[in-house]
């Protein structure tokens, strides 16, 4: 992860993912402290006579609980998923190869494929290995060095696999990205990561008492992974050991460091950070207000994991206006505002579980990368 130029390359995956999802999201980490109502009516300052509110009015304006429902969303775990991928190896970008000619000792060479899958070796010209096997690639080069060499039998070996790697981030030893040399589950994925953190000086994956199991993720291509980290973690539920991809994202979040994303059709969508209680109103200001044409009537806050979530549909134009209570909001919430109407709650939902983990995995990558300021990122979800 120190090499400057596969840190250039992870940072352009991750800006092609981040072209994946339609407003700015703004990564660059903010620090705000959020007051409730209730901190703001305690205030000892001066209050205007025609101002006083009663004790009741008072309570009437403090922040309420949402009111969630359960949504069940209809995910299952592929069950080819457990199955140990099968078939040789596939050569792709960022892979180093040895290369020789058959009984020409001065010929062995180790050549790296370039960004664009083009293998460059002696006085070959360059040829595209992306998805190709060993020996096809040996067969290939082969007849590209027929002009130049009497039949020549050129060896090919991978020194180096570097374009099948998975991303693990958040609450584990050591975060990064790792090779897929062999078949890897995600218990070993988990462990490769040098386990997760814990509130004793080991790092057993047995005992992960920070981590927020029930919030962490597996991204594939753009999709949610439906996998119960808490039955495999705690339970050691081997139905939930799939095997890792390359490209895929696992991210397990922080029981104690909680943030929560406002996103949607807000000015600013993003993360936001806080030390104390926050609210509906004021997560929506953190992140810029709505924007002219949002849906503010049909607003949502997803709390929970990806797989269980529970769901509150607020009116924030009427809660904005006064007209009902502020909400109050917990670390790993999610905000949304639509841009256009929505119809089934259910699969609305689970559109935007995923542009919401889509976010989460722009940023934490960003952050392990060392990126500083703003990126632009587009996110969607189900067109709304």
């Amino acid at each position: 992860m120190n090499d400057p130029t596969r840190n250039l390359l992870h940072l352009a995956t991750l800006t092609a993912l981040a072209g994946l999802l339609s407003s700015c999201i703004h990564l660059k980490r903010t620090h705000r402290e959020f007051h409730t109502a209730a901190e703001f009516a305690n205030d000892p300052g001066e209050v205007p006579p025609g101002d006083q509110i009663t004790a009741e009015e008072a309570l009437q304006q403090l922040p309420k609980d949402p009111v969630f429902q359960r949504v069940r969303l209809d995910r299952q775990l592929d069950r080819s998923q457990l199955q140990a991928p099968i078939g040789p190896y596939r050569v792709g970008p960022g892979d180093e190869l040895d290369i020789e000619v058959a009984e020409l000792g001065e010929t062995r060479a180790r050549t790296k494929v370039m960004p664009d899958g083009m293998l460059y070796y002696n006085v070959a010209r360059g040829i595209d290995v992306r998805g190709r096997t060993i020996p096809e690639i040996s067969t290939l080069l082969s007849k590209a060095l027929e002009t130049d060499y009497v039949n020549p039998v050129v060896t090919v070996n991978v020194a180096k696999a570097d374009s099948q790697r998975f991303w693990i981030l958040g609450q584990v030893q050591k975060p990064g990205a790792y090779p897929i040399t062999k078949p890897t589950t995600l218990i070993a994925a988990l462990s490769n990561g040098g386990g997760l953190l814990t509130n004793t000086e080991t790092s057993e994956v047995s005992n992960p008492e920070p981590a927020d199991l029930e919030r962490a993720i597996l991204i594939r291509r753009g999709d949610l992974v439906p996998v119960d980290f808490e039955r495999l973690v705690r339970e050691g539920d081997i139905s939930q050991n799939v095997y890792v991809k390359g490209g895929d994202y696992i991210f397990v979040p922080s029981l104690t460091t909680r943030s929560f994303y406002v996103l949607g059709h807000v000015n600013q969508p993003g993360p936001v950070y806080f030390e104390h209680g926050a609210t509906l109103v004021s997560a929506v200001a953190a992140a810029g207000g709505p924007r002219p044409d949002a849906i503010v009537t049909k607003a949502l806050i997803l709390r929970g994991g990806a797989l269980r979530p529970k769901v509150a549909v607020v009116n924030l134009g009427n809660i904005m206006k006064g007209g009902e209570s502020d909400l109050k909001l917990e670390g790993g919430d999610i905000v949304w505002l639509p841009r256009s109407p929505w119809s089934k709650l259910e699969d609305y939902v689970e559109a935007v579980l995923i542009t919401a983990a889509q976010a989460v995995a722009v940023q934490e990558g960003l952050g392990v990368l060392g990126a500083t300021g703003s990126a632009g990122v587009t996110i969607t979800a189900g067109g709304n």
